[in-house]
């Protein structure tokens, strides 16, 4: 993970970089607001990504002056900017200095394994202790398959997946997106398709707990398609515009149980969906931040035009700031509040706590189902250890030669407030009620954006538990 460092790092990095001149004595004693004029980029390491791609995240040009200091502080931030692309293992950029005045510019990159042929092997439930609490680690409950991610497969960090899922539910799906089109690399396009069936679906909640139905035979299908088209005319702000269209079919042992899993009860609900997201997005590495900030405002409009079977707005705002305390300490905080206008929710778009992206912790077993809620997490994170581990010199795969890894110790507080619930489901204690949890935890960071966190909570109730999940709370 890389750090957030002054010019002077820069300039540390120019001694070793530029012996030659170092030696004069006066690389040390360069004035951070005098100015230098980029000469050169090279660039390598980049076997399969276009140079334009790369190009696209600086901030500085061939032939540009800029005050010194600021040139270290643009040198910093692309840094973060291009392992954000998620397209390499390593990146590193070193200023060598030919002059005072003039500096020239390498880039040295490693670039990810692009290919992966996966298995499937996934439990089909919300989370870890959903399956093994709730439902008795229940190995019906898993899916299996096959798929074919490329995340880089023109070499223009364009991203194709096909999955073809079996066992607790069956889903082909295909999606494509590529982030530019356009010589100016600021409007991108994507799309994505699925065909989903279920003999076992989940159709209500009672005491916040997921209701479920089996059948032998198929009782839910579903087919969604959609396309986005993206727009990020600057380094860190991004509009996403999608359209959508659904349609979700129940058989009668559905309907019975719950008659608003559609509305009015019907046995097909198909829609158009409209959905408009604008995301600033300042963080210092997107999968486990620790300085930097992150504003993100989503409207979606379901419902439009001949596919108009019901009418519901919601709005989402999620705020996030992280803060580099010292060498060792580092501050998290995170803010999501959401609201659906609807005043009847089918429960096939049910949302609350408990559905991705949104949780307390300390309330893993639960759903906590609402037209509108808020919720704030925190973490006091200390780095315990960081480093790199060698695997094998011999590894004819070098994007597997080496291991990054870095371990953190945390304490934790969430809080969250979910309004009226659902009108079907029953006995929803948690609902217009303030929840929150306090806790401990430990959170490992690999490559390939793996993050691996274990946590041991009480909350507002009184219950602990221990829990653990692969993707960052924050």
């Amino acid at each position: 993970m890389l750090k957030n460092n002054g010019w002077w790092y820069v300039l540390l990095i120019c001694v070793f970089a530029t012996p030659t001149f170092a030696q004069t004595g006066t690389v040390a004693d360069l004035n951070p607001d005098s100015t230098v004029r980029v000469g050169k980029i090279y660039v390598t390491g980049n076997n399969k990504t276009k140079l334009e791609i790369i190009l696209r995240e600086l901030d500085f040009q061939e032939g540009e002056v800029l005050k010194l200091a600021d040139f270290a502080e643009k040198v910093t931030l692309d840094q973060q900017k291009l392992t954000n692309t998620r397209l390499f293992v390593m990146v590193e950029i070193v200023p060598l200095f030919m002059s005072e005045k003039e500096v020239d510019v390498l880039i040295r990159l490693q670039e990810r394994w692009y290919i992966f042929p996966l298995p499937i092997f996934k439990l089909a439930d919300r989370n870890f202790t959903e399956w093994w609490v709730n439902q008795n680690r229940d190995f019906s409950r898993v899916n299996y398959g096959a798929q074919l991610i490329h995340t880089n497969l023109t070499g223009r960090n364009d991203r194709f997946r096909f999955r073809a899922q079996f066992g607790f539910a069956k889903q082909m799906s295909l999606s494509y997106q590529i982030p530019y089109i356009n010589r100016d690399q600021t409007i991108g396009l994507g799309f994505s398709t699925s065909y989903t069936t279920n003999k076992t679906v989940g159709v209500n909640s009672i005491a916040h707990r997921a209701q479920f139905v089996e059948s032998d035979n198929v009782i839910r299908r579903a087919f969604s398609t959609s396309g986005t088209i993206t727009i990020r005319p600057s380094f860190y702000t991004r509009h996403s515009l999608n359209v959508g269209y659904v349609r979700s079919s129940v058989g009668d042992t559905i309907r019975d149980v719950n008659p608003e899993y559609h509305l009015r009860n019907e046995s097909v609900q198909n829609y158009v969906r409209l959905s408009y997201t604008f995301s600033l997005d300042k963080r210092d590495y997107i999968a486990y931040p620790l300085t930097g900030s992150l504003l993100t405002v989503q409207l979606n409009q379901f419902g439009l035009g001949s596919f108009n079977d019901f009418n519901m707005f919601t709005t989402r705002l999620t705020y996030a700031k992280f803060f580099n305390i010292n060498d060792k300490f580092y501050f998290a905080n995170r803010i999501d509040a959401y609201n659906n206008s609807a005043q009847n929710i089918p429960y096939f778009v049910r949302s609350g706590f408990g559905y991705r992206p949104d949780f307390i912790r300390g309330y893993e077993r639960f759903v906590i189902e609402s037209n509108r809620y808020i919720s704030n997490r925190t973490a006091l994170r200390f780095k315990v250890l960081e480093g790199v581990q060698e695997l094998s010199r011999r590894s004819l795969i070098n994007q597997f030669r080496t291991l990054p890894y870095a371990f953190y110790l945390k304490i934790f507080m969430d809080a969250g407030y979910a309004g009226n619930p659902i009108d079907s489901t029953r006995n929803n204690f948690f609902n217009n009620e303030w929840i929150g949890s306090i806790g401990l935890g430990v959170d490992i960071v690999t490559y390939y954006d793996f993050v691996f966190r274990l946590e041991y909570s009480i909350n507002r109730e009184g219950t602990t538990g221990l829990f653990f999940n692969f993707k960052s709370a924050l």
